[in-house]
């Protein structure tokens, strides 16, 4: 073979494995990540800083979500609950009524993705709009009021990490390459949103068995609730609804079983984290029948809730001297 023909071949071979499919790194996050789900701001103007009383300066409020997390909410899909309403003033002070402070999600707000090539791919943002606000009331002076935005809404989150099976529990230094069957998972990935996995550890029970303990954390900047038929994002204490959520654990391998105590003995089921505290939940993973000696599966923590969170801002009200 003549030694000119030894490069274009070493760079054919190069580009046909560079198109090779690539297995999965445990490395690489397939999510966005971060705490917030919804970003939500006021539109600047509105309200403005301040404004005149004696019914003399109308204005409006408006609540402006961005879906930065990665669950979509809205009609049409898993999470379809999403209202927004004004709290801080007193409706008939301001010229308007109770049912013209409250308003619902109309459209599905898209969240953001993660692309193949790593790039993001932005969610959607909405407004809820509330006009005809004016302060009626005749003031000595001037006085400041807190204007409270205030938005209650489904939302999903998925945390992925991958296990170790094994036929047989003693461990094999030979088997450290592909995985260990003890202690914590070193790669825990969350998608965006308030509800995360914070560290997940497993253990080996017998063959092809093993134990998952994976601890549920609040990380964001509200409340969260179960989505019981009439919530309302409601803070109060004597609300029993608070600090639910729904999970659900799977395996990628859909012969594998999963039991969790705290689940009912299945894999999904409520869990309340009490006074909003990280709780820890365990689970019996039995791998499917496979002839393979050692293999890594990936399990995906599925959380289902109710969120509330809102934003504020001062407004002045002014007087208007009389003539």
């Amino acid at each position: 073979m003549k030694p000119n023909y030894i490069i274009p071949m070493i760079i054919a071979l190069l580009l046909l494995a560079s198109c090779a499919p690539q297995s999965r790194d445990p490395r690489v996050s397939p999510f966005i990540g971060g705490n917030i789900a919804l970003n939500l701001y006021l539109q600047e103007g509105m309200p403005p800083p301040a404004v005149y009383d004696g019914g003399n300066f109308p204005f409006g409020l408006n609540i402006v979500a961005e879906n930065v997390g990665e669950a979509d909410v809205g009609p049409g899909t898993d999470n379809p609950y999403m209202t927004a309403k004004i709290e801080g003033i007193n409706p008939s002070t301001f010229g308007t009524s109770d049912s013209a402070m409250h308003a619902t999600l109309q459209e599905s707000l898209l969240g953001s993705q993660k692309n193949f090539d790593g790039t993001i791919i932005g969610g959607l943002v909405t407004s809820f709009i509330f006009d005809g606000l004016n302060y009626q009331g005749k003031l000595r002076g001037s006085d400041i009021f807190t204007l409270r935005g205030t938005t209650c809404y489904d939302y999903q989150n998925w945390a992925t990490t991958q296990l170790c099976f094994k036929a047989d529990i003693i461990e094999n230094v030979q088997d450290s390459t592909i995985c260990t069957l003890t202690g914590a998972r070193e790669f825990v990935h969350n998608s965006g949103g308030p509800i995360h996995i914070t560290s997940v550890n497993q253990n080996p029970l017998n063959s092809g068995k093993i134990q998952a303990n994976f601890q549920l954390q609040h990380v964001g900047p509200g409340e969260f609730f179960g989505r019981e038929p009439g919530e309302d994002c409601d803070p109060s204490f004597r609300n029993t609804n608070k600090y639910k959520i729904e999970v659900d654990v799977k395996m990628e391998d859909p012969s594998a079983i999963v039991q969790c105590g705290r689940l009912g003995n299945s894999n999904r089921g409520v869990i309340t984290l009490y006074a909003g505290s990280p709780q820890t939940v365990t689970c019996t993973i039995t791998g499917s029948s496979t002839s393979t000696r050692v293999y890594t599966d990936v399990m995906t923590v599925q959380t289902t809730y109710r969120y509330g969170q809102f934003i504020e801002q001062p407004l002045i009200v002014q007087s208007v001297p009389s003539e």
